[in-house]
Parts: C-alpha cells; structure tokens; sequence
C-alpha cells in the first residue's frame, strides 16, 4: 500500500473492525438521536434553512447506528432528503455520491486515526456544498476500545481542530462547549467555502442555540468527584 492510498482512506480496516466490535458491544455506542444535546434544536435550525432556500439535503456524516438520521426523517419537510454514512457501521457504508446542501458531523472527528484525519476533512469538504456543521469532543470517552485506547483516539486542542479545518474552507466560525467543571468539553465548527453563506450559517447556530450550553457528568465530572470523594 502507498503512502498516498494510506493518507487517502478515511478508516483503516484495524479501526473500522475495532469501532464495529464497539458498537456490537455497546447499545448506547452511536446511538444518540440528538447528539449528546447538540443536536436538539437541529430539525428547528434545518427546517429554517430550508425555508430560506438553502437546504434541500442533508448528510449525517459519522451516523453511528443512524438514530439521528431517523429522527430528522421524521421531523423534517419530506422535501428534505436525509442520509447518513458510517464505514464502521454495515447498514451506512455506503457514502453518497454527490455533496449535500448541510452535512452535520456531531462527536465523530475525535475517533478518526491521526493518518486518516485530514482524508476525513477533504471527504467532508467534498461533499458539503452549502455548510458543514461539526461538533468535535476535546475530552477522552467513557468507552475503551477493544484495543485498550480510549474510543476518542484524536484528542487535540481547539486551535488544532480549527486551524486543520480553515485549511479547506475559508469562511468558519468555531467556540468551545463548556463543562460544568469549567473546561472546554467540545468545539462546535461551522465552516463554508462561499461567503455569501456565511449570514444563513450565523443563522443557523442562533437557531441551534448553543451559546450558553454547558455539559456535565462524563469522565471530567467523574473525575472531579472522586478527588472531591477523597478529601471527605
């Protein structure tokens, strides 16, 4: 195998059989129909988009067992055609063909090999023709890997995240997802190629109204209770 056929596929075959034991293990692995709360108010902000003219497809990229796929079926215009991909999972290896209007790609980024991440992106870019809409997790899983690693592999810092992503699209906005414990849990990225799109994508994050969202439980509130444990 060349090293250009290596950086140009998005999984290992090593990966996509460590993430397909996991979700064969675990029911809840790729199974949140609303993105852990980042994705409640996405029918709401689609739906919008729609309205103005700017969606009329919709890709889930990194769908898990694809319960956010069923949930926008069922609550978005039937106009609106919904699709998800996941080489890990065998009912959505199959990627489209063609971009979509808005791809979303919620808590997906963090499992993806470092020699695999900027094949990932490029995948991205290529099939988003209006926007993108990442939500990436800066804190390490509740779930191991077959292989003993955490499930979140890719473990960076904000600047990283968004600094791989401005190198493929010129237009982004980005801003953490705090922890109740007062550290950055995710990074939300929106991201376009065309400036003209930059008012609909700030209208859609308004939508989305994750502003002042703020996470808890998880392996850092875990954390912070046991040393609290300790000292009483």
């Amino acid at each position: 195998m060349t090293l250009e056929s290596i950086l140009a596929n998005v999984i290992s075959d090593e990966q996509k059989a460590l993430n397909r034991a996991l979700h064969a293990q675990s029911s809840q692995f790729g199974n949140r129909p609303d993105g852990a709360g980042l994705g409640s108010h996405l029918p709401a902000a689609l739906r919008r988009m729609h309205e103005l003219g700017i969606c009329d497809s919709v890709l889930d990229y990194g769908t898990g067992k694809g319960k956010l796929v069923d949930r926008l079926r069922e609550s978005l215009p039937v106009k609106i055609n919904i699709s998800g991909y996941d080489p890990a999972v065998e009912k959505w290896e199959q990627k489209p063909n063609a971009p979509v209007d808005i791809l979303t790609c919620l808590d997906v980024l963090e499992h993806i090999e470092m020699e695999s991440i900027d094949a990932v992106l490029r995948d991205i870019k290529s099939l988003t023709k209006r926007f993108c809409y990442l939500v990436i997790d800066l804190q390490p899983a509740v779930k191991s890997l077959a292989d003993g690693r955490n499930a979140h592999i890719l473990l960076a810092p904000p600047e990283w995240w968004v600094g791989r992503v401005a190198q493929l699209f010129p237009c982004l906005a980005s801003f953490p997802v705090m922890h109740s414990k007062g550290l950055p849990q995710k990074l939300v990225i929106t991201a376009t190629e065309h400036n003209t799109v930059l008012p609909l994508m700030y209208g859609f994050l308004i939508k989305m109204k994750l502003f002042d969202f703020t996470m808890s439980g998880g392996p850092l509130g875990g954390r912070v209770k046991q040393k609290s444990s300790s000292k009483s």
